[in-house]
């Protein structure tokens, strides 16, 4: 994999264990309110609590597939080029459903990647 894949999928990944962080450790705070444009009361709410930590499982899921396939994996464009798609899916759903920007945020990185996967292989 060349080293220009390596690095935006890390910097996916990356993103993706951040998002994690937000949603299941941060769970309450104001950084995590700002980022998700919720207020913080509405985060104290146990049914939102369970909500952001189950989505954070996933986004660092997605995290742990991109980081398996850059550093364990045999077949690491395979692997990494799935969990990519799967970034972009979940953007492309989250811009659709929640909030536009999604799509730049998090499926900007993720897109870059996927191109710079596509092409330099």
């Amino acid at each position: 994999m060349s080293i220009i894949s390596t690095v935006l999928c890390l910097i996916v990944a990356l993103e993706h264990l951040y998002i994690m962080y937000l949603e299941t450790i941060a769970t309450s705070s104001e950084k995590t309110a700002k980022t998700f444009n919720v207020r913080p009361e509405e985060l104290n709410n146990s049914m939102i609590q369970t909500l952001f930590k189950n989505q954070g499982v996933y986004n660092g899921l997605f995290a742990v597939g991109i980081l398996y396939g850059l550093f364990i994996s045999a077949n690491s464009l395979e692997i990494a080029t799935m969990f990519i798609l799967f970034v972009i899916v979940a953007a492309v759903y989250g811009g659709l459903t929640s909030s536009k920007s999604i799509i730049l945020k998090q499926g900007g990185p993720a897109i870059l990647a996927l191109i710079s996967l596509l092409i330099l292989h």
